[in-house]
């Protein structure tokens, strides 16, 4: 089984709970049904399920509840179980599919000693819909494939290693070699497997390559159904694929920026807006728009007609390159080209831990890979460096030098270990989600 850091939030969740269900969202095959099931088997002494994926009866069924009673009814039915009032946990999963069972949530919880818990892949997209949302009466856990420290739990690496990189991490002191050796070893094979458990799940069970592709394969075939599947507009539909099938060989070029025109002559963002806003909303993409000034708030200088799009999962983008590029990251051979790899972990670690990813860039600066700020107003920047001349970082010391310009970290990632110069703290890529970076 997975350890997964989502599973302390649903445990906050049943010990402070309120007259609230729990919602858990995210991209398709990110776990959410796995950690559901074993939070309610180490937690319930009954444990009612239904889903709605794909299973046209138990939505008919709920569809057709003439009110609270009735629906619950329903579900007792639909799940086979008998309900214990006080220790019972219902878990209605791929709620997206079924708008009335959102419908009829603030009359259950306000009505039965029962716990409700939701899942949803696609609940931002204009294409779900409800008739009431119960607004007010659900608290939300997002989910996303497994950090890179989640990784190093189900790779064998102790909790307790793991807290000694981040302790010496955050002191700017050296990780011994013995740990920088071993972390730099995970970190390399969380580039091939990424985050998907099962693409995770086939790695710590068989060590075999292969497997973990076919995984990641499946994955990805899933997301292009679910546009077939969810998009009415033809057009939509097809912008939305080949927007989302471009996204390796986009990244895959010197300028990272997303470029309409390779996409077609005359295209522009307005043309593939709906595509961002879709990937995005679906979880399975990750918009990083560019902003023109680093203060607080940076949303104030977003530009969305230069962004960068990265996948919602590392191991899923290096599955769709050359296959040679799975010995190269075997192998270490980060001076190759493996800009692209590194900045896509780094968006997903940042993203996983709460940040917005967004990028800097001005022509008389330059671009700097990712700015990220806090909730009191605190900017860090961030580089994030594949090759060995890690120390060159022309848009970083502009900024660090600008007068009118604050900032509370200036980070650099990179292949070696923890070092620093000036303003400049340079880590190893490893530590993206270990050290405070909003």
């Amino acid at each position: 089984m997975l350890e997964r850091k989502a599973t302390s939030r649903l445990l906050q969740w049943k010990r402070d709970k309120t007259n609230q269900a729990l919602i858990v969202t995210g991209a398709r095959q990110v776990g959410k049904t796995t950690l559901v099931r074993n939070f309610a088997k180490e937690s319930y002494s009954t444990f009612a399920e239904v889903n709605f994926y794909d299973n046209m009866q138990a939505v008919d069924t709920v569809n057709s509840a003439m009110d609270a009673n009735d629906f619950l009814l329903r579900i007792s039915a639909l799940s086979r179980t008998e309900f214990t009032p006080g220790n019972t946990l219902i878990f209605l999963d791929e709620v997206q599919e079924c708008g009335d069972a959102l419908t009829w949530l603030k009359f259950l919880v306000e009505r039965y000693d029962y716990d409700f818990v939701l899942s949803g892949s696609l609940l931002g997209l204009d294409s779900f819909d409800t008739r009431s949302l119960p607004v007010g009466f659900l608290q939300e856990v997002q989910m996303f494939p497994l950090d890179f420290e989640e990784f190093c739990w189900a790779h064998g690496v102790t909790p307790s290693l793991l807290e000694e990189a981040r302790n010496a991490a955050s002191a700017k002191s050296a990780i011994p070699d013995y740990l920088h050796a071993l972390l730099t070893e995970a970190f390399y094979k969380y580039l091939l497997v990424g985050g998907m458990p099962d693409a995770v799940q086939a790695f710590v069970t068989s060590s075999n390559l292969p497997a973990v592709r076919n995984a990641q394969q499946a994955i990805l075939d899933m997301y292009r159904y679910d546009i077939a599947k969810y998009v009415d507009d033809k057009i939509e539909k097809r912008q939305i694929r080949m927007v989302f099938d471009a996204i390796p060989a986009q990244l895959n070029q010197t300028n990272k920026r997303f470029k309409y025109t390779r996409l077609g002559k005359n295209l522009r963002f307005a043309n593939l807006e709906t595509a961002f806003d879709w990937l995005e909303a679906a979880g399975v993409a990750i918009v990083t728009p560019r902003i023109s000034e680093p203060v607080f708030s940076l949303g104030a200088s977003e530009d969305l007609n230069s962004l960068k799009l990265y996948t919602n999962d590392v191991g899923l983008l290096t599955s769709q390159l050359a296959p040679s590029v799975d010995l190269d990251i075997l192998n270490y051979r980060s001076a190759i080209n493996f800009g692209s790899i590194f900045e896509n972990v780094a968006a997903q670690e940042l993203r996983a831990h709460g940040l917005i990813p967004r990028y800097y860039n001005t022509k008389g600066i330059g671009e700097l890979d990712f700015v990220l700020e806090n909730r009191t107003g605190g900017i860090t920047l961030c580089e994030v460096k594949s090759g060995k001349d890690y120390q060159r970082h022309r848009a970083l010391n502009k900024l660090l030098e600008t007068k009118n310009y604050r900032f509370a970290n200036a980070y650099v990632f990179h292949d070696g270990n923890v070092t620093e110069k000036g303003q400049v703290t340079y880590l190893p890529a490893y530590c993206l989600g270990l050290v405070p970076m909003g």
